[in-house]
């Protein structure tokens, strides 16, 4: 565990990465599960990934300017 505020921060800023790599996983099973049967669903679930993988862009870019 790192004792400055800088580490403290990455530390929390790589958990939060590290979290939405399981959300995108969850996304893929749950598509897998879906399949044709509900375009509903479907739609929603794709839009939660692509909203998993900007916010991952956003603390990726956070994390390399601290």
């Amino acid at each position: 565990m790192s004792s400055n505020r800088r580490g403290k921060i990455k530390e929390h800023l790589e958990g939060v990465h590290r979290n939405t790599e399981a959300i995108k996983t969850h996304c893929v099973k749950c598509l897998e599960l879906i399949g044709d049967d509900n375009s509903l669903v479907t739609e929603v679930i794709r839009k939660l990934g692509d909203v998993t993988e900007l916010l991952d862009e956003f603390v990726q870019n956070a994390w390399s300017n601290i």
